[in-house]
């Protein structure tokens, strides 16, 4: 993988809390981790010329570890569907 592919992934997946997805929040948590790592190598063969702020993506990828571990349960209850029964009513 390239730096601008993954920034490219950071950029599209960074919407999900304002699309309520917790799969992008997920692929911006796989994206961030790619792109720290990736890019503590690179920052350091390079100097200091980063096109997206380290603290800023590690600000976003701990927003995005809070929305999955938030919204895994609540998405999980919500999908189950109850049936009344309609017993006892005349």
């Amino acid at each position: 993988m390239v730096i601008a592919d993954i920034e490219a992934d950071l950029i599209d997946y960074a919407d999900f809390e304002e699309v309520g997805s917790v799969s992008r929040a997920r692929s911006f948590i796989t994206a961030a981790k790619r792109w720290l790592i990736l890019r503590a190598d690179s920052a350091s063969n390079e100097g200091s010329s980063l096109s997206i702020g380290k603290a800023f993506v590690e600000s976003m990828l701990k927003r995005a570890q809070d929305y999955v571990a938030g919204t895994a349960t609540d998405g999980n209850a919500s999908s189950r569907v109850r049936f009344l029964s309609s017993g006892g009513f005349r």
